[in-house]
């Protein structure tokens, strides 16, 4: 897995906001991707009203809402995001890209988000017959892929996130609908949950994903806000669980793509992005960014393990969770 990176990137901006330019800056000189233009794969999500709304805001330097900005580069530059996507999933690579995605619905852009990048990806995947196992670990529920996916079953949503946080959404019985029942598994985290419980979570239900679902692509939502010195949330991760679903992802399927979602330390962000790469890419040697690993209180252990609980309840037994 290689990064795919262009300056383009940088061109969205807005004064003092957490979603900025020098998240990507931060990696230092990065060699730059031939990226096409994405423009022409919106309409695999978005009606023609929808879009140009996006680009209507963006020529006038709209806010959407009071989160998410626009400047006159945002459309252009999301559409190359959209791009660096559909790249990724062809490469089996990592789309360093911005503005993220996975909170903007099938109708509407929010939190940060203008065009739900990896939603666009997997939908050119399902195109293609293939079926996608959407992984999204940002600590952000990611409302906008959970609503583009909730009535099919040619994409497991899996969302391991802080819960209660923005914006609201991903409590356990958000399951799917009609031919999506039970393809929609939400994980929510208590707030300060650590590394034992993401990694221990995530070597369960891996395999069993892997066993019983049987994608033919994983596709990775890979945003790092819930690492304990991210500014937005409360949850105690260290690189060590970057690794470690790096690691268990590679071990258990060919196919892995992954865009950019959150993660607002600067500093931290581009640790955590190569502890992730590293691990898909076995590169046990070079673990310089290594942290002691991180444990739950008990009292945080006894709630997740209540959640889970209500998790498999929800579920019908539908999974071996």
């Amino acid at each position: 897995m290689h990064l795919i990176y262009n300056k383009i990137f940088l061109e969205h901006k807005a004064d003092k906001h957490p979603e900025r330019p020098e998240r990507l800056l931060a990696f230092g000189e990065l060699e730059q991707s031939e990226i096409e233009n994405g423009e022409k794969y919106l309409k695999l999500i978005y009606d023609d009203s929808h879009i140009e709304k996006i680009k209507n805001a963006s020529k006038n330097e709209t806010n959407l809402d009071a989160d998410t900005y626009t400047n006159e580069k945002s459309y252009e530059v999301a559409c190359y995001a959209v791009g660096a996507a559909i790249k990724a999933a062809k490469e089996n690579n990592f789309a360093l890209c911005r503005p993220p995605g996975h909170h903007a619905t099938s109708n509407k852009a929010m939190g940060f988000c203008l065009f739900n990048n990896i939603a666009i990806a997997c939908k050119w995947l399902n195109e293609r017959g293939k079926k996608v196992f959407l992984l999204d670990w940002d600590s952000h529920h990611g409302n906008g892929s959970q609503d583009i996916f909730y009535n099919t079953d040619k994409v497991l949503y899996v969302s391991v996130h802080q819960f209660p946080a923005y914006p609201g959404t991903g409590w356990v019985n958000e399951v799917g609908e009609g031919k999506g029942k039970y393809f929609t598994i939400n994980i929510p985290m208590p707030p300060y949950s650590s590394d034992d419980i993401f990694i221990d979570t995530l070597s369960k239900i891996i395999p069993i994903i892997k066993q019983q679902y049987k994608p033919d692509v994983v596709a990775v939502s890979a945003g790092f806000d819930g690492h304990k010195d991210d500014p937005l949330l409360q949850l105690n991760l260290t690189t060590n669980s970057y690794y470690e679903v790096g690691k268990m992802l590679s071990s258990n399927f060919k196919n892995i793509f992954a865009c950019l979602e959150g993660g607002y330390n600067i500093e931290v962000l581009p640790r955590c992005v190569s502890a992730f790469m590293m691990g898909v890419n076995s590169e046990k040697s070079k673990l310089e960014f290594k942290e002691p690993r991180t444990t739950s209180a008990a009292n945080v252990q006894r709630e997740f393990d209540s959640r889970m609980q209500n998790l498999r309840l929800s579920h019908d037994g539908y999974w071996n969770l």
